[in-house]
């Protein structure tokens, strides 16, 4: 929501950005990406899994320092152990929906290998799925964890109580920020002056408003859905870095990757650093 937000509030036209905003899989961002058909990213959960495998990509500033997810599931699913021999949806093998749903698991004492992982490709095909009981449970963003929970669907777990995975952030393959470091300053720049507005909470009404006009739900579940997201959001576009090494450390684990990493071999976060002192002038 932000990317499209701060456009439609004019942020991204004040840095003399003209910017396309596109929705796609993760694994589809990805690929595009290195291919060098797209720019930037969101996806910094499939992105870490990316640059692991050595595609060179890196995170470049920090939206919301952890993921919102909750693992959602129809009301006859009371508990997390009860999912065992069951189907969970999440988005892509290696993004954060995934990871963070093994570690849900793991955390509630059960083996990830005796739950079924199914793998829909988007947010929305996991809601639809869990909502038409094709699923068992699925992890789900705001708002549409909340509004499955004024369904009667049972809220399970919170990904951040688990792992201190991001949620979502900019992702740039390496070339785009030799090529082009001034079009990677000016689009952080309007991140962070969207993320300002809205950290506001003066402008949270007009948030929820955002929000009704994209989704067909309660205002009330739409105000709990921003509290949510709101709770998770970084100051500065940054996040801890013992947060990040944890991060890394879960990934690797899931991925079976032997070769250690640190956050600098994760990230490029000298443009968020120059936007930064840009705006705090």
């Amino acid at each position: 929501m932000p990317l499209f937000f701060g456009k439609d509030k004019g942020f991204f036209t004040r840095e003399n950005v003209d910017v396309d905003l596109v929705l796609m899989s993760p694994p589809t961002a990805i690929a595009a990406l290195v291919a060098g058909e797209l720019d930037f990213s969101t996806t910094v959960g499939a992105g870490i899994s990316a640059t692991m495998r050595g595609l060179p990509i890196k995170r470049i500033l920090y939206i919301q320092q952890y993921v919102t997810f909750a693992l959602m599931a129809v009301p006859e699913i009371k508990s997390v152990r009860d999912l065992i021999g069951k189907s969970v949806g999440a988005v892509a093998l290696t993004d954060a929906t995934a990871i963070a749903a093994r570690e849900i698991v793991k955390g509630n004492g059960v083996d990830p290998s005796a739950v079924n992982f199914f793998y829909t490709q988007s947010t929305e095909s996991s809601r639809t799925a869990l909502m038409s009981k094709k699923l068992a449970a699925a992890m789900l963003p705001p708002p549409f964890a909340e509004e499955t929970e004024v369904r009667g669907f049972n809220r399970l777990a919170d990904a951040k109580d688990y792992a201190p995975l991001s949620g979502i952030g900019l992702l740039a393959s390496s070339d785009t920020l030799k090529k082009y470091p001034t079009k990677a300053l000016s689009v952080i720049r309007a991140v962070l002056r969207t993320m300002v507005y809205m950290r506001d909470p003066k402008n949270h009404s007009d948030l929820v408003d955002y929000i009704l006009k994209i989704h067909k739900i309660d205002s009330t579940v739409a105000a709990e859905a921003l509290t949510t997201v709101m709770a998770v959001y970084s100051k500065d576009g940054t996040k801890p870095r013992e947060a990040v090494q944890k991060e890394i450390d879960i990934y690797r684990e899931a991925l079976k990757i032997t070769k250690p990493f640190t956050p600098d071999e994760l990230e490029d976060m000298s443009h968020q650093r120059r936007a930064y002192e840009v705006l705090n002038r």
